[in-house]
């Protein structure tokens, strides 16, 4: 995200270069929390900066429904209320686009579980 600082593009060309409005670019930057994964994905290419930490965030994501069906249902609830969302949840925005805020509260709710 610190290369947007230093990014040439105004709001309307970056938003051509990652398929956004420029208006949604604008958003963005007001709010990073609306990026999108598949957003940060088109940036990081842009930027010719690696993506792999992406790609495999993404295939553990969309593994992560089947194995949560997986358990037994006292533990996927536990895992559920770990993680601040429901397996179909999951579901929905492994087909629709992972929010970065939902992947920031999920990764915060990870940390203090870990402490």
């Amino acid at each position: 995200m610190w290369r947007l600082r230093e990014c040439p593009l105004n709001d309307e060309q970056l938003g051509i270069s990652i398929g956004l409005s420029g208006n949604a670019i604008r958003n963005r930057r007001a709010k990073p929390d609306l990026w999108k994964l598949s957003d940060v994905e088109r940036l990081a290419s842009l930027f010719a900066l690696p993506s792999t930490a992406s790609i495999q965030l993404s295939q553990v994501l969309d593994d992560m429904p089947s194995r949560m069906k997986t358990l037994p249902a006292d533990e996927r609830r536990r895992i559920e209320r770990m993680l601040l969302l429901k397996t179909s949840q999951l579901e929905s925005y492994n087909k629709n686009d992972w929010p970065v805020r939902y992947l920031l509260r999920m990764h915060r709710s990870l940390l203090t579980i870990s402490r």
